[in-house]
């Protein structure tokens, strides 16, 4: 049996072992609250750090973009205007941002380039870097040309949530091509007028012809009348030749007058076959002229192209009247000229033009189509720009290079007129 004394001091020493237990348990505790307190404080401090920079990004970004000279807005795919920088506001003409902003961009685009403008936003929202061009009309009822530079938006899981654009008046820009276009336009009917002009024999051969027929026949039906003896019926014979003969010298005399007609560019289907035979109709006696022969190699299965005819009788003009020239002023014994047309691409077609001159020099070649370049002793280098220029105003391009037997082979190329490259292409994707 244990003495009380000591089942007490037993006592003692376990309550003092578990109130040791206990302090270390607490100070064990605190530390871990204490620690538990700093991390919670760090992280806070932390946060805070993040945010202030994050707010400092913010508002060094929107410094910028309330800086920036251009105009810079984010528009959502509905076409929403949801934000929009001072610049963009006194583009639109707009006082405050509650004028555009909460409204629908097309609000401001003129009515014929809102289809190209919905089309262009959902490029973007497909994930597309886009540039495009648009008429404005602006809250002032300004009209002026604009271009963005638009690219998409995306949050943290990578979806686009808005378009980013930034945009800038072309309106001046649009004016000088406009100014451009036109001064290139009445140079290229100078230069038509110039060369009927110079063709003029020609066209005077050309009108000669049914005209010498319309008073053959005439005087034919006169003396058969005066002779006597001659019923009506047979008349209608020689008269329907005066007809015929008088219309085709009015198809001449037309020709001519829309050749020298000033005139916006006009698009249209066209058969280039055609187009080539009404050139080499003008330019054939000039040729005979230089003991030049002109031979067609036509393809007779081509489509039309999309073409403003009388501009492309131009340039085909200038190519077949250099060639004829610098085989002239070359005294080439061999004097030939060769037009071929064929199919180039899926959506274009190619004239070519060779010669059987003394060709060009290789260390020149890139300069034919220059202004004010050339290699005759008389002229003037504007009739191969002049017709570069037609070409690239239709979409097309222009080559000029040397044939391997000598002589010069120039090319230009067209775009197939509109409904029939879509038929190409549904026709593609069927054998496909």
């Amino acid at each position: 049996m244990i003495p009380a004394t000591d089942t007490m001091w037993l006592a003692i020493v376990i309550l003092g072992g578990c109130l040791a237990a206990a302090l270390i348990g607490l100070g064990v505790t605190a530390l871990r609250l204490r620690e538990a307190e700093q991390k919670i404080s760090d992280r806070d401090a932390s946060h805070e750090s993040v945010l202030d920079r994050l707010q400092e990004n913010e508002y060094r970004l929107r410094t910028i973009i309330e800086s920036e000279p251009e105009c810079v807005k984010l528009q959502a795919e509905d076409g929403t205007v949801l934000e929009i920088n001072p610049a963009g506001l006194r583009l639109v003409d707009a006082n405050q941002q509650a004028d555009i902003v909460g409204r629908k961009i097309y609000s401001i685009v003129a009515p014929e380039c809102v289809d190209s403008y919905r089309e262009s936003m959902k490029r973007v929202f497909a994930g597309e870097a886009v540039v495009y061009e648009f008429k404005a009309i602006t809250l002032k009822n300004r009209v002026a040309w604009m271009e963005t530079h638009a690219a998409p938006l995306r949050d943290a899981r990578g979806n686009i949530y808005a378009l980013l654009g930034i945009t800038r008046d072309i309106t001046e820009h649009k004016q000088a091509e406009e100014q451009a276009r036109r001064h290139q336009t009445e140079l290229a009917r100078v230069a038509r007028l110039s060369t009927m002009g110079e063709m003029a024999t020609g066209i005077a051969h050309e009108l000669n012809q049914p005209l010498s027929a319309i008073a053959n026949f005439a005087r034919g039906c006169i003396r058969r009348l005066s002779a006597g003896g001659m019923s009506p019926i047979e008349l209608i014979e020689p008269l329907e030749e005066v007809c015929d003969q008088a219309e085709r010298a009015g198809d001449i005399l037309r020709h001519v007058r829309n050749f020298v007609r000033k005139s916006e560019l006009q698009l249209k289907p066209m058969d280039i076959n055609q187009i080539v035979r009404a050139v080499v109709k003008f330019t054939e006696h000039e040729a005979r002229q230089h003991r030049t022969m002109i031979h067609l190699h036509l393809d007779p299965h081509l489509p039309k192209v999309q073409a403003d005819a009388i501009m492309i009788e131009q340039v085909i003009c200038n190519l077949v009247r250099n060639a004829v020239e610098a085989m002239e002023e070359a005294n080439s014994a061999r004097r030939e000229v060769s037009i071929h047309t064929r199919r180039f691409d899926t959506d274009a077609i190619e004239v070519e033009i060779s010669d059987t001159g003394p060709g060009i020099d290789e260390a020149v070649i890139d300069q034919v189509f220059d202004q004010f370049f050339t290699t005759k002793d008389q002229g003037v280098g504007m009739g191969l720009s002049i017709s570069k220029s037609i070409v690239e105003a239709h979409g097309g391009d222009v080559r000029a290079e040397s044939g391997r037997d000598g002589g010069t082979i120039l090319r230009f190329s067209l775009k197939l007129s509109k409904p029939q490259v879509s038929k190409r292409e549904r026709a593609d994707s069927i054998h496909s």
